[in-house]
């Protein structure tokens, strides 16, 4: 039985990718980029097939930016607007299900602790047993020290664990602590996906699988 999940935060847990890429371009649209010049598709293409910080990178280059400055207003914007992101349709009784089972949900987020504010807001933070977020000094995924940490300080068995999220990265973090992972792609962006154990577009399509397991 597979009842200790370890949760992405950022387009898993919550809907962030709109409030995402609407602060990276305000955060253009201040250092001087036409709105017209803006592509939201790409944007968000990159964010979601990479990360924020490859689309820091790009979009810096591509526009003549310093990163610096692009990465300074980017994160002053997206801690605003982030802010008001909801929870996928699904999740919270997902949550409660795994807890219904004598299991664990663990939350592994680059983001800060407000991931952990936005859990509470939201009535769901008590169903976490375990936190990793960007104020711990772990190396960024895919690489495992961040869920081995995890693993090893709450003792859980890697034959029933499972790495949840939206990106190849995650997957690929998965797989390197030598856990199985679930990729969650509800629009189809992610094409090379890493060979997830499972991939779903909806969160509680995980409902049937994990009570299967």
């Amino acid at each position: 039985m597979i009842n200790q999940l370890f949760w992405d935060f950022d387009g898993t847990l919550f809907d962030t990718y709109p409030k995402m890429v609407a602060a990276f371009m305000q955060a253009l649209s201040d250092l001087g980029i036409d709105d017209v010049e803006i592509d939201e598709h790409q944007i968000y293409e990159t964010m979601r097939q990479h990360d924020v910080g490859t689309a820091i990178r790009k979009f810096s280059a591509f526009y003549g930016l310093k990163e610096a400055s692009l990465r300074k207003l980017n994160c002053q914007y997206q801690t605003k607007m982030v802010a008001d992101a909801l929870p996928f349709p699904g999740v919270k009784e997902v949550l409660s299900l795994i807890s219904g089972m004598d299991g664990r949900n663990f939350l592994l987020t680059h983001r800060d602790n407000q991931a952990k504010g936005m859990l509470d807001q939201f009535g769901l933070l008590d169903f976490f047993s375990g936190f990793v977020t960007s104020d711990q000094d772990f190396p960024r995924k895919p690489q495992p020290d961040s869920i081995n940490w995890l693993i090893e300080t709450y003792e859980v068995d890697r034959k029933k664990a499972i790495m949840i999220g939206d990106r190849k990265l995650d997957v690929a973090a998965g797989h390197n602590a030598n856990i199985a992972s679930c990729l969650f792609d509800p629009d189809g962006t992610i094409v090379d996906s890493g060979n997830p154990e499972i991939r779903v577009t909806e969160i509680n399509e995980l409902v049937p699988w994990l009570t299967n397991k």
